[in-house]
């Protein structure tokens, strides 16, 4: 009987202990390989602070980071680096810094400490800290096959400013306090202490945070007398004991308005007292103004007497047929102010054009108290009250009796009349811009200053062309007179004329480009 077992061979046998001595030597060389590996990885340390890295922002701080040194300092290539290995924060390596991914805050932020690479020591300093250096850093070795790295934390704190206190405002029978501070990090924590240092509660609290990531604080309580008028306010870090104070106190006599009652006496007692002040000043002014306007009285008599004296003299000197400028000639001496009395109408009107006797060229203002040409024609009906091809326009209101005066002002333009026109004026085709035809005007007219007289116009060369022209209408007597506004002078009356009953209206005519406004 054999003793090998069923089914074994003498060959199966020889691929089993083959297999058997594959297996150990395998073993044995995996052991060494780590063993090397382990031998290798121990050469290599590198190790942080034991705890977080806190500076102020606006200071320089130092990260320090260390790693065995049994080999030469010039093969060693150290990285430190935030969330991602690349860009970095700082770079060194073949003995020099490397600048070419630096991240763009620290680029001319940061230095490698090199005085202590040769003891194992790559502290980094960073210049001016900013409040978004916060967080973990690595600090990464790499040397031949052999790397390491350690994780270091920067805290980053601001001081804000001193508390300012305010006084906002009466409340509850105390006065509402404010305490505000700006420029911290991390969020600041508002105390209210009373003169032994006990925290007092405050009446409410509010923290913000602008885009810089600083946070502002304010803080608001109420005083009563007696009870807290002398405070302090300290605003501090949460994690250290870093703080800024202000005190204050606030005297007896500001409490007083502090009562509702109190405050409405006094207002009415201000008020009763500032009535009987503006009743005797009213009383004073009334007394002076009455004499005033007795004065203006007698004054104004005595103006009458010599206007209506200068009037005899004007009707004496001055025949109805004379028609021209009256600052030549024999009226000359009277002046314009005894041209008020006779030619001035005594009534003032407010001229309005009226939109349906304008040509389509004319555009008038909303209020209908100017007009301009702009020789592109609007789409308006040609009516039989509307004027065509001549650009004129009348104003709304007429007169068939009374004395009035209305004033137009050039306001660009070169070519313009102004004047009057009878209500039956010819509106269509042909026009003669003269008396016979109803149109009683001057202006500049084919590049003169000229009165618009028939047969003949009559030149006005002494006449400076004024840019506001006041236009007289006496319908009674058939007068029509212009005056200069701009030198206070006459400058023509029409020969007296008879209306014959029919309305008479404002009218004017404009040249290229002219813009004309009716005044008042």
């Amino acid at each position: 009987m054999s003793s090998e077992p069923p089914g074994c061979s003498p060959v199966k046998r020889m691929l089993s202990s083959f297999h058997l001595r594959c297996s150990l030597l395998a073993f044995i060389i995996y052991g060494l390989v780590f063993q090397v590996r382990e031998l290798q990885s121990a050469l290599l340390n590198v190790t942080g602070p034991p705890g977080p890295i806190t500076v102020a922002m606006g200071e320089d701080v130092v990260l320090p980071c260390c790693f065995s040194a049994e080999q030469s300092a010039q093969d060693t290539e150290v990285i430190w680096f935030r969330e991602h290995f690349s860009p970095f924060v700082h770079r060194y390596k073949g003995g020099q810094d490397q600048y070419g991914e630096q991240m763009l805050q620290y680029q001319g932020r940061t230095k490698l400490l090199k005085d202590g690479l040769a003891k194992g020591s790559v502290d980094l300093k960073i210049f001016r800290v900013q409040l978004s250096d916060r967080g973990n850093y690595t600090c990464f070795i790499h040397r031949d096959s052999d790397y390491d790295e350690a994780v270091v934390e920067l805290k980053v704190t601001a001081s804000g400013s001193a508390p300012l206190i305010t006084l906002e405002r009466y409340q509850d029978g105390g006065i509402r306090v404010a305490c505000r501070s700006a420029g911290w990090y991390p969020q600041p924590q508002v105390l209210w202490r009373d003169p032994h240092g006990r925290h007092l509660p405050s009446l409410s609290e509010n923290i913000t945070q602008d885009k810089s990531g600083l946070f502002a604080a304010e803080s608001s309580i109420i005083l009563t007398r007696g009870a807290n008028q002398k405070l302090s306010c300290s605003v501090r870090h949460v994690l250290h004991s870093q703080e800024q104070g202000s005190a204050f106190y606030i005297a007896d006599p500001f409490f007083q308005n502090a009562h509702p009652w109190m405050t409405a006496l006094c207002v009415v007692l201000v008020a009763v007292v500032a009535l009987l002040i503006i009743a005797v000043y009213l009383f004073k002014i009334k007394g002076k103004h009455e004499q005033k306007i007795a004065m203006q009285e007698a004054a104004l008599q005595d103006r009458d007497a010599e206007i209506e004296k200068q009037a005899e003299e004007l009707g004496e000197y001055c025949s109805p047929s004379y028609t021209r400028d009256f600052s030549v000639g024999p009226c000359s001496h009277l002046g314009f102010a005894s041209w008020r009395k006779y030619a001035v109408p005594i009534e003032e009107v407010k001229v309005v054009l009226d939109p349906d006797t304008a040509h389509c060229d004319l555009v008038l203002s909303d209020d209908c108290k100017s007009v301009k040409r702009e020789d592109t024609l609007q789409d308006l009906p040609d009516i039989p009250e509307r004027f065509n091809p001549w650009r004129c326009v009348l104003g709304r209101e007429g007169f068939t009796s009374g004395r009035y005066y209305w004033e137009v002002e050039v306001v660009d333009g070169g070519g313009w009349t102004v004047g009057v026109s009878r209500q039956d004026v010819k509106r269509k085709g042909d026009i003669e811009f003269k008396p016979e035809q109803g149109i009683w005007a001057l202006g500049q007219w084919a590049g003169h200053f000229q009165a618009l007289t028939s047969p003949n116009r009559t030149l006005l060369p002494e006449i400076q062309t004024p840019k506001r022209i006041r236009v007289s209408l006496d319908y009674e007597e058939g007068r029509v007179t212009f005056f200069s506004v701009d030198k206070e002078i006459p400058i023509f009356t029409f020969p007296l004329a008879s209306f014959e009953g029919i309305r008479v209206h404002p009218w004017v005519w404009l040249g290229p480009g002219t813009w004309l406004k009716m005044w008042p």
